[in-house]
This record gives structure tokens, sequence and C-alpha cells, in this order.
């Protein structure tokens, strides 16, 4: 059985891969990272620092509009990070990290613009 496709089964919330801007705070540090893919639980993203397993942190993102909705919504919450690893790439000069963040604090209004825009992203491609 194809491990990608039993793993991806498994998931409560649908995942769309996209690369979108956004902020984490770590108490008085700002990181910038960048989606690599998105749920309504969590997101999978690059960061330039390394951060720590189980990690809490301050997530703030913008969904652009597309169609009829130009005007992008922004989405805030709180995540904590399950995973990271260390990005390797002989293309690449400075290091990277890919991190997953659950997020453990979110208001229902906010994943519900995020599964709005996963469903809406879904149907234009």
């Amino acid at each position: 059985m194809d491990r990608q496709k039993n793993h991806s089964e498994k998931r409560k919330h649908p995942r769309i891969d996209k690369c979108m801007p956004f902020k984490l705070k770590i108490d008085d540090f700002n990181i910038i990272a960048e989606t690599m893919n998105l749920s309504c639980s969590g997101v999978y993203c690059q960061v330039n620092k390394p951060i720590p397993f189980m990690t809490r942190l301050k997530l703030a993102f913008e969904l652009p509009g597309h169609g009829n909705e130009k005007e992008p919504q922004y989405v805030t919450c709180n995540g904590v990070v399950v995973r990271t690893e260390k990005e390797i790439s002989k293309t690449k000069i400075s290091s990277a990290y890919n991190i997953a963040i659950f997020f453990n604090e979110i208001e229902k209004s906010e994943k519900e613009k995020i599964a709005n825009f996963i469903e809406r992203h879904k149907r234009i491609k």
C-alpha cells in the first residue's frame, strides 16, 4: 500500500499545498515563515532558524482573496511545534528548517476561514 496515500487518508482535515508568507511570534521574537501546506488543524512550513519541538507560538497569516473575494482574510491563532527537520540542500546558502505546527488554540471563526480558503483553492485547480 502506498504510504503517502495511507497517511493522507488518516487526516481529519483536508490539506492543500500552498506557499504563503506568514509570521510566527515566540516570546518577543518574530520569525518570518513560508507555508508548504495548510489545513484547519495545522501548517507545515519553512523557517530560517531552528524552533525546538513543543515550542508554543503565536501565528498570523493572510489568506489571499481570489475570484469575487478580492479582499484577503487574516487568521491569528496559537500553535505548538510538533515536528522539526533541518532542510538538506546543496543549492541553498543559508540554513532552512521544515516545521509542523499544530493549531492548539484557534477560534471557530478562524478555522472556518481556513476551511473556506481550502475549499475555494481546491475548486480552482
